[in-house]
């Protein structure tokens, strides 16, 4: 059974919401060591890990106080001060993690411990704006105001390398061995190579709930496709932010290293992180809102010209590193611009709508490397500016759509953080608080990345100019 408001499944499909449920979960899973905590706005989860007893005795209920420093770290822990929430202006005060039990799942390849996501509050018990799980849960909350709920599936592509954090560090991220060489796409063989870790992942999601749809082999050298199964976008977005962190650690174990990197190599295929949505009345949630008799609806091409609409605006969400940008080229399966299509891979939005049960989206724009919580925040912001306005989307694109006209999409971070600054939808959907501190990250990943020199750029002058 899963809560369509906040919910995620426990180890039995039961929804905790007590610390007395909570202690009979540990008691059945054996657990000794909770972690918890959150994703920062790149996506990584920070929190910790606490003795069962402590967290049944106190965190549950009262929280856990974490430095503000949380929301002004870059993703390599560098100081970023150039916030209004964090900073040497707040003396890096208090916020407070609070566990939302609803999250309560046990951690397989840790055995004897349990994870729980958490929302961020100050300590007078307001809101953080600025949290991603809070910015999409008040997309829901919009979605709901109109009477809908919107699901979503996920479908993730990563690589793996026969390496350590340590040899790769030393290699330099580059020339790494892959975990299988050359591209095998779909290739049974190649999987059953791989299936030790590949299969390690699939039970272990299935085991902590995170229902997996499929794995196969992709493109690229080791390059590895698995499929969430759909749920609503906020249980779908706890259930990534703890498989992007689940693979990682599973792949370690088997002597692999993962990355979601969106392009690891210029020669090597991109991983994207595609989006599949669909929407349900909250009055009659068995019934697909995006289907109507004998073809989409009405409210199906409201949210395919919503998305389409707010493409550019929030394609740095989508999008947000310099590297996501390399994966965005013509001919690669990355869109490039804001058109639709039927059953269509070379447009931005693919539209499957062979019959009630399986009609939805697919937004192709997001890399693997997206936070998921404002990723699903876009898709569900974009969907509500047209059904709200009443928008209507234009003719679809036929065919290849790298040769269309359609509205071309940022091409690069800069690019991205310039179009959102400008977005007035944004300021609309998010907040001026989000907004802000979001695009002063952006800004601060973008300088950083102009201040280095590549080798790429050695290689080219070093010994000509």
């Amino acid at each position: 059974m899963t809560n369509a408001t906040t919910g995620a499944m426990n180890g039995n499909a039961v929804t905790i919401t007590t610390v007395e449920a909570a202690r009979a979960f540990f008691d059945r899973h054996q657990v000794s060591t909770v972690q918890f905590g959150m994703t920062d706005l790149d996506g990584q989860l920070r929190g910790k890990f606490v003795p069962a007893d402590v967290f049944l005795d106190s965190i549950a209920t009262r929280g856990s106080s974490i430095p503000n420093i949380v929301f002004g770290w870059d993703i390599e822990d560098t100081l970023m001060d150039c916030f209004s929430v964090s900073g040497w202006h707040t003396g890096f005060s208090d916020v407070v993690l609070m566990p939302d039990l609803t999250t309560l799942r046990p951690v397989p390849w840790e055995p004897g411990h349990a994870f729980v996501l958490c929302d961020v509050v100050h300590t007078d018990g307001s809101e953080v704006s600025v949290v991603p799980r809070t910015v999409l849960a008040r997309q829901v909350a919009r979605a709901a105001a109109l009477g809908y709920r919107v699901t979503a599936g996920y479908e993730l592509e990563f690589y793996l390398y026969r390496e350590t954090p340590e040899t790769a560090a030393a290699k330099g991220y580059r020339h790494l061995t892959p975990a299988a060489p050359g591209n095998a796409t779909f290739n049974l063989n190649r999987q059953s190579t791989l299936e030790p870790v590949i299969g390690a992942i699939r039970e272990g999601m299935r085991a902590c709930d995170i229902p997996i749809l499929a794995s196969n082999t992709e493109y690229g050298a080791g390059q590895i496709e698995i499929n969430i199964e759909h749920a609503d976008v906020l249980t779908t977005a706890d259930r990534v932010a703890i498989y992007k962190n689940g693979v990682r650690r599973i792949a370690e174990q088997h002597g692999y290293l993962a990355t979601f990197m969106a392009k690891v190599a210029t020669d090597a295929a991109g991983s994207s992180g595609h989006i599949h949505q669909s929407m349900q009345p909250l009055d009659t949630p068995t019934c697909n809102a995006m289907w109507d008799g004998d073809g989409p609806s009405t409210l199906m091409r409201q949210a395919v010209a919503g998305q389409l609409a707010t493409m550019s605006d929030f394609t740095a969400l989508y999008c947000p590193t310099v590297n996501s940008y390399k994966r965005r080229v013509p001919a690669s399966w990355s869109p490039v611009s804001a058109v639709w299509g039927n059953d269509n891979r070379t447009a931005a939005l693919r539209v499957i709508a062979r019959d009630e049960a399986t009609c939805r989206m697919e937004n192709r724009v997001p890399g693997a490397d997206a936070n998921p919580y404002l990723a699903l925040a876009a898709c569900v912001a974009g969907v509500l500016h047209g059904v709200e306005n009443r928008l209507q989307p234009p003719a679809p694109v036929l065919g290849d759509a790298y040769q269309d006209d359609g509205v071309p999409l940022p091409r690069s971070l800069a690019a991205a953080v310039e179009t959102l600054a400008q977005s007035t939808t944004a300021r609309t959907a998010f907040g001026d608080e989000f907004v802000d501190h979001y695009l002063a990250s952006r800004i601060w990943e973008r300088d950083r990345h102009r201040e280095q020199v590549s080798d790429w750029e050695t290689g080219r002058y070093f010994s000509r100019v």
